[in-house]
Protein backbone atom coordinates (compact mmCIF):
# COMPACT_ATOMS: atom_id res chain seq x y z
CA UNK A 1 0.00 0.00 0.00
CA UNK A 2 1.19 3.54 -1.23
CA UNK A 3 2.13 6.25 1.30
CA UNK A 4 -0.23 8.46 -0.34
CA UNK A 5 -3.50 6.40 -0.09
CA UNK A 6 -2.28 5.74 4.14
CA UNK A 7 -2.27 9.64 4.52
CA UNK A 8 -5.38 9.90 2.92
CA UNK A 9 -6.81 7.16 5.08
CA UNK A 10 -5.69 8.68 8.12
CA UNK A 11 -7.24 11.94 6.72
CA UNK A 12 -10.12 10.47 6.25
CA UNK A 13 -10.07 8.68 10.01
CA UNK A 14 -9.78 12.33 11.58
CA UNK A 15 -13.14 13.66 9.71
CA UNK A 16 -14.56 10.29 11.26
CA UNK A 17 -13.86 11.00 14.70
CA UNK A 18 -15.06 14.58 14.09
CA UNK A 19 -18.43 13.73 12.60
CA UNK A 20 -18.67 10.84 15.47
CA UNK A 21 -18.45 13.28 18.35
CA UNK A 22 -20.23 15.85 15.89
CA UNK A 23 -23.64 13.12 16.13
CA UNK A 24 -23.01 12.32 19.56
CA UNK A 25 -23.06 15.98 20.53
CA UNK A 26 -26.01 16.75 18.71
CA UNK A 27 -28.09 13.83 19.92
CA UNK A 28 -27.58 15.05 23.41
CA UNK A 29 -28.05 18.81 22.74
CA UNK A 30 -31.88 18.44 21.68
CA UNK A 31 -32.81 16.45 24.09
CA UNK A 32 -31.44 18.62 26.79
CA UNK A 33 -32.86 21.28 24.62
CA UNK A 34 -36.45 22.08 26.43
CA UNK A 35 -39.26 23.77 25.53
CA UNK A 36 -39.46 26.63 26.99
CA UNK A 37 -35.60 27.46 26.03
CA UNK A 38 -36.77 27.02 22.59
CA UNK A 39 -39.61 29.69 23.12
CA UNK A 40 -36.72 31.89 24.78
CA UNK A 41 -34.54 31.33 21.76
CA UNK A 42 -37.20 32.32 18.95
CA UNK A 43 -38.53 35.17 20.93
CA UNK A 44 -34.58 36.66 20.79
CA UNK A 45 -34.72 36.28 17.33
CA UNK A 46 -31.38 33.96 17.49
CA UNK A 47 -29.99 33.17 14.52
CA UNK A 48 -31.52 29.30 13.43
CA UNK A 49 -33.98 29.38 15.99
CA UNK A 50 -36.23 28.71 13.48
CA UNK A 51 -34.54 25.83 11.78
CA UNK A 52 -33.84 24.36 15.53
CA UNK A 53 -37.72 24.33 16.49
CA UNK A 54 -38.01 22.47 12.49
CA UNK A 55 -36.07 19.95 13.35
CA UNK A 56 -36.45 20.08 17.48
CA UNK A 57 -40.74 18.64 16.53
CA UNK A 58 -39.22 15.73 14.23
CA UNK A 59 -37.70 14.16 17.19
CA UNK A 60 -38.29 10.77 15.79
CA UNK A 61 -36.75 11.28 12.64
CA UNK A 62 -34.08 13.20 14.14
CA UNK A 63 -32.95 10.50 16.54
CA UNK A 64 -33.08 7.92 13.88
CA UNK A 65 -31.36 10.27 11.38
CA UNK A 66 -28.39 10.53 13.89
CA UNK A 67 -28.25 6.80 14.60
CA UNK A 68 -27.94 5.95 11.30
CA UNK A 69 -25.23 8.40 10.18
CA UNK A 70 -23.50 7.63 13.86
CA UNK A 71 -23.52 4.18 13.48
CA UNK A 72 -22.35 4.46 9.67
CA UNK A 73 -19.12 6.48 10.68
CA UNK A 74 -18.08 4.45 13.75
CA UNK A 75 -18.28 1.13 11.72
CA UNK A 76 -16.18 2.88 8.82
CA UNK A 77 -13.94 4.69 11.43
CA UNK A 78 -13.11 1.03 13.09
CA UNK A 79 -12.41 -0.58 9.35
CA UNK A 80 -10.10 2.56 8.26
CA UNK A 81 -8.32 2.43 11.68
CA UNK A 82 -7.97 -1.27 11.64
CA UNK A 83 -6.59 -1.19 8.03
CA UNK A 84 -3.77 1.22 8.84
CA UNK A 85 -2.75 -0.81 12.01
CA UNK A 86 -2.21 -4.17 9.29
CA UNK A 87 -0.21 -1.78 7.35
CA UNK A 88 2.08 -0.82 9.73
CA UNK A 89 2.11 -3.78 11.77
CA UNK A 90 0.97 -6.57 9.95
CA UNK A 91 -1.78 -8.67 9.79
CA UNK A 92 -2.37 -11.00 12.48
CA UNK A 93 -4.73 -11.05 15.17
CA UNK A 94 -2.56 -9.50 18.05
CA UNK A 95 -2.28 -6.58 15.79
CA UNK A 96 -6.32 -6.85 15.00
CA UNK A 97 -7.37 -6.86 18.30
CA UNK A 98 -5.04 -3.92 19.61
CA UNK A 99 -6.77 -1.49 16.48
CA UNK A 100 -9.73 -2.66 17.99
CA UNK A 101 -8.83 -1.35 21.64
CA UNK A 102 -7.43 1.57 20.11
CA UNK A 103 -10.30 2.84 17.61
CA UNK A 104 -12.62 1.90 20.89
CA UNK A 105 -11.20 3.94 23.16
CA UNK A 106 -10.96 6.94 20.38
CA UNK A 107 -14.79 6.56 19.85
CA UNK A 108 -15.06 6.31 23.67
CA UNK A 109 -13.03 10.01 24.38
CA UNK A 110 -13.35 11.73 21.10
CA UNK A 111 -16.39 10.57 19.73
CA UNK A 112 -18.80 9.94 22.25
CA UNK A 113 -18.15 11.45 26.38
CA UNK A 114 -16.24 14.39 25.92
CA UNK A 115 -18.75 15.83 23.10
CA UNK A 116 -22.01 14.73 24.78
CA UNK A 117 -20.80 16.38 28.23
CA UNK A 118 -19.48 19.43 26.59
CA UNK A 119 -23.60 19.17 24.87
CA UNK A 120 -24.88 19.37 28.21
CA UNK A 121 -23.07 22.51 29.77
CA UNK A 122 -23.69 24.26 25.71
CA UNK A 123 -27.24 22.45 24.39
CA UNK A 124 -28.47 25.65 22.83
CA UNK A 125 -25.54 26.36 21.01
CA UNK A 126 -24.71 23.51 20.08
CA UNK A 127 -28.81 23.78 18.39
CA UNK A 128 -28.27 26.88 16.70
CA UNK A 129 -24.94 25.74 15.27
CA UNK A 130 -25.91 22.54 14.08
CA UNK A 131 -29.43 22.55 13.64
CA UNK A 132 -28.93 23.27 9.12
CA UNK A 133 -26.61 20.43 9.17
CA UNK A 134 -28.81 18.01 10.76
CA UNK A 135 -32.06 19.52 8.76
CA UNK A 136 -30.56 18.65 5.49
CA UNK A 137 -29.80 14.73 6.58
CA UNK A 138 -32.94 14.19 7.60
CA UNK A 139 -34.69 15.37 4.85
CA UNK A 140 -31.60 13.25 2.52
CA UNK A 141 -31.93 10.05 5.04
CA UNK A 142 -35.41 10.43 5.43
CA UNK A 143 -36.35 7.41 2.95
CA UNK A 144 -33.55 5.31 5.22
CA UNK A 145 -35.26 6.76 8.42
CA UNK A 146 -39.14 6.08 7.68
CA UNK A 147 -37.92 2.27 7.08
CA UNK A 148 -36.47 1.79 10.29
CA UNK A 149 -38.75 3.70 12.35
CA UNK A 150 -41.76 1.71 10.76
CA UNK A 151 -39.32 -1.43 11.98
CA UNK A 152 -38.79 0.04 15.35
CA UNK A 153 -43.18 0.77 15.93
CA UNK A 154 -44.06 -3.11 14.52
CA UNK A 155 -41.75 -4.09 16.94
CA UNK A 156 -42.92 -1.69 20.18
CA UNK A 157 -46.31 -3.34 19.00
CA UNK A 158 -45.65 -6.56 19.51
CA UNK A 159 -43.87 -5.67 22.76
CA UNK A 160 -47.61 -3.99 24.09
CA UNK A 161 -46.68 -0.36 23.22
CA UNK A 162 -50.43 -0.02 21.11
CA UNK A 163 -50.01 4.29 21.69
CA UNK A 164 -47.12 5.98 20.76
CA UNK A 165 -47.32 8.87 23.83
CA UNK A 166 -44.20 11.00 24.51
CA UNK A 167 -43.05 11.80 28.09
CA UNK A 168 -44.23 15.53 29.18
CA UNK A 169 -40.59 17.39 28.83
CA UNK A 170 -41.21 18.48 32.69
CA UNK A 171 -43.36 17.20 35.24
CA UNK A 172 -44.95 18.36 38.46
CA UNK A 173 -42.31 16.61 40.63
CA UNK A 174 -39.86 18.64 38.42
CA UNK A 175 -40.94 22.08 39.02
CA UNK A 176 -41.40 21.04 42.94
CA UNK A 177 -37.66 20.50 43.40
CA UNK A 178 -36.91 23.24 41.03
CA UNK A 179 -38.74 25.50 43.60
CA UNK A 180 -36.85 23.70 46.48
CA UNK A 181 -33.41 24.31 44.77
CA UNK A 182 -34.74 27.94 44.13
CA UNK A 183 -34.75 28.28 47.51
CA UNK A 184 -31.70 26.62 48.62
CA UNK A 185 -29.68 28.98 46.22
CA UNK A 186 -31.72 32.05 47.78
CA UNK A 187 -33.66 32.51 44.56
CA UNK A 188 -36.74 32.27 46.34
CA UNK A 189 -38.18 33.38 49.55
CA UNK A 190 -39.51 30.69 52.20
CA UNK A 191 -43.08 32.43 51.38
CA UNK A 192 -42.97 32.07 47.93
CA UNK A 193 -41.83 28.77 48.22
CA UNK A 194 -44.58 27.87 50.05
CA UNK A 195 -47.13 29.47 47.61
CA UNK A 196 -45.58 28.09 44.24
CA UNK A 197 -46.26 24.99 46.37
CA UNK A 198 -49.93 25.89 47.73
CA UNK A 199 -50.34 26.73 43.70
CA UNK A 200 -49.87 23.08 42.81
CA UNK A 201 -52.02 21.75 45.84
CA UNK A 202 -54.88 24.30 44.82
CA UNK A 203 -55.77 22.37 42.07
CA UNK A 204 -56.40 18.88 43.55
CA UNK A 205 -58.07 20.84 46.79
CA UNK A 206 -62.20 20.28 47.01
CA UNK A 207 -64.66 22.44 48.48
CA UNK A 208 -65.34 20.70 51.40
CA UNK A 209 -61.68 20.89 52.63
CA UNK A 210 -61.98 24.43 52.51
CA UNK A 211 -65.26 25.77 53.53
CA UNK A 212 -66.72 26.99 57.02
CA UNK A 213 -68.82 24.10 58.51
CA UNK A 214 -72.48 24.85 58.71
CA UNK A 215 -71.78 24.56 62.49
CA UNK A 216 -69.69 28.01 62.62
CA UNK A 217 -71.71 29.41 59.94
CA UNK A 218 -72.54 33.38 60.73
CA UNK A 219 -76.48 32.91 59.55
CA UNK A 220 -79.63 34.97 60.57
CA UNK A 221 -83.48 34.05 60.02
CA UNK A 222 -85.07 35.80 58.11
CA UNK A 223 -87.39 36.78 60.75
CA UNK A 224 -84.96 37.80 63.12
CA UNK A 225 -85.05 42.25 64.52
CA UNK A 226 -82.75 43.92 62.60
CA UNK A 227 -81.22 44.48 66.01
CA UNK A 228 -79.93 41.16 66.26
CA UNK A 229 -78.78 40.95 62.67
CA UNK A 230 -76.29 44.24 63.35
CA UNK A 231 -75.04 42.68 66.86
CA UNK A 232 -74.29 39.60 63.98
CA UNK A 233 -72.84 41.14 61.91
CA UNK A 234 -70.37 43.35 64.30
CA UNK A 235 -69.74 40.14 66.56
CA UNK A 236 -67.98 38.32 63.41
CA UNK A 237 -66.53 40.95 61.20
CA UNK A 238 -68.46 39.65 58.26
CA UNK A 239 -69.51 41.41 54.79
CA UNK A 240 -72.32 39.14 54.17
CA UNK A 241 -74.53 37.10 56.03
CA UNK A 242 -76.72 33.91 54.78
CA UNK A 243 -80.42 34.39 55.66
CA UNK A 244 -82.56 31.58 56.04
CA UNK A 245 -86.31 30.78 56.73
CA UNK A 246 -86.90 28.39 59.35
CA UNK A 247 -84.09 25.98 58.54
CA UNK A 248 -80.25 26.62 57.81
CA UNK A 249 -80.88 24.13 54.42
CA UNK A 250 -83.61 26.73 53.30
CA UNK A 251 -81.30 29.82 52.66
CA UNK A 252 -83.49 32.34 50.86
CA UNK A 253 -80.30 34.55 50.02
CA UNK A 254 -77.25 36.79 51.49
CA UNK A 255 -77.51 40.67 52.79
CA UNK A 256 -74.57 42.85 52.44
CA UNK A 257 -73.81 44.45 55.60
CA UNK A 258 -72.62 47.80 53.92
CA UNK A 259 -76.08 48.20 52.38
CA UNK A 260 -77.65 47.47 56.15
CA UNK A 261 -75.71 49.58 57.68
CA UNK A 262 -76.21 52.32 55.16
CA UNK A 263 -80.30 52.31 55.49
CA UNK A 264 -79.58 51.79 59.29
CA UNK A 265 -77.04 54.90 59.28
CA UNK A 266 -79.89 56.83 57.41
CA UNK A 267 -82.85 56.12 60.11
CA UNK A 268 -84.76 53.98 57.24
CA UNK A 269 -87.03 50.96 58.19
CA UNK A 270 -85.07 48.11 57.68
CA UNK A 271 -87.12 45.21 55.56
CA UNK A 272 -84.62 42.03 55.54
CA UNK A 273 -86.92 40.61 52.74
CA UNK A 274 -85.54 43.72 50.29
CA UNK A 275 -82.05 43.64 51.20
CA UNK A 276 -81.32 39.71 49.66
CA UNK A 277 -79.26 39.13 46.93
CA UNK A 278 -79.36 35.65 45.36
CA UNK A 279 -77.43 33.16 47.04
CA UNK A 280 -75.09 30.90 44.76
CA UNK A 281 -75.18 27.07 45.81
CA UNK A 282 -71.97 25.16 44.78
CA UNK A 283 -71.86 21.20 45.58
CA UNK A 284 -69.54 19.79 48.29
CA UNK A 285 -67.10 17.63 45.28
CA UNK A 286 -66.40 20.80 43.37
CA UNK A 287 -63.20 21.23 42.74
CA UNK A 288 -61.57 24.93 44.58
CA UNK A 289 -59.97 25.81 40.87
CA UNK A 290 -62.90 25.53 39.29
CA UNK A 291 -65.43 27.76 41.88
CA UNK A 292 -62.34 30.45 41.69
CA UNK A 293 -63.12 30.34 37.86
CA UNK A 294 -66.87 30.58 39.04
CA UNK A 295 -66.55 33.22 41.08
CA UNK A 296 -64.83 35.55 38.26
CA UNK A 297 -67.05 34.44 36.07
CA UNK A 298 -70.25 35.67 37.53
CA UNK A 299 -69.12 37.89 40.03
CA UNK A 300 -69.99 36.51 43.50
CA UNK A 301 -67.71 35.98 46.51
CA UNK A 302 -69.85 33.93 48.65
CA UNK A 303 -71.02 30.46 47.76
CA UNK A 304 -73.31 28.23 50.12
CA UNK A 305 -71.87 24.18 49.71
CA UNK A 306 -74.30 21.95 49.90
CA UNK A 307 -74.42 17.64 50.16
CA UNK A 308 -75.92 15.20 47.97
CA UNK A 309 -79.13 15.43 49.66
CA UNK A 310 -79.17 19.50 48.89
CA UNK A 311 -78.51 19.97 52.69
CA UNK A 312 -76.40 22.80 53.88
CA UNK A 313 -73.27 21.88 55.20
CA UNK A 314 -70.87 25.11 54.69
CA UNK A 315 -70.09 28.04 53.09
CA UNK A 316 -67.03 29.53 50.95
CA UNK A 317 -65.62 32.85 50.20
CA UNK A 318 -63.31 33.87 47.98
CA UNK A 319 -60.83 34.69 51.21
CA UNK A 320 -60.98 31.44 51.52
CA UNK A 321 -59.83 30.66 48.23
CA UNK A 322 -57.33 33.14 48.07
CA UNK A 323 -56.23 31.99 51.93
CA UNK A 324 -55.60 28.64 50.28
CA UNK A 325 -52.54 30.31 47.97
CA UNK A 326 -51.11 32.92 49.67
CA UNK A 327 -52.03 31.89 53.56
CA UNK A 328 -54.17 33.21 56.12
CA UNK A 329 -55.54 36.78 55.71
CA UNK A 330 -56.05 38.63 58.76
CA UNK A 331 -60.01 40.19 58.12
CA UNK A 332 -62.74 39.88 55.55
CA UNK A 333 -61.83 41.14 52.35
CA UNK A 334 -64.93 39.71 50.61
Amino acid sequence: MESEPIFLMICVLFVFVVSSAFFAMTEVAFVSLSKLRLKYLLKQNKKNAKIVQRVAVKMDELITTILISNNFVNIAMSAIGTAIFIYYFGNNFWVVSFATIVITLIVLIFGEITPKVFAVKHAEMVCLQSAWILDSLIRILAPIAKIFLKISNSILKVLGETQYKRSPLITEEEIRLMIELGKEEGVLTDVERRMLHRIFEFGDTYVYQVMMPVEKMAAIDINASTHDLLNLITERGHSRIPVYEGSIDNIKGVIYARELLNIWKDKELVVMRDLLHPVYFINQRKRVSELLREFQKIRVYLAIVRDEFHQTIGLVTLEDLIEEIVGEIEGDVS
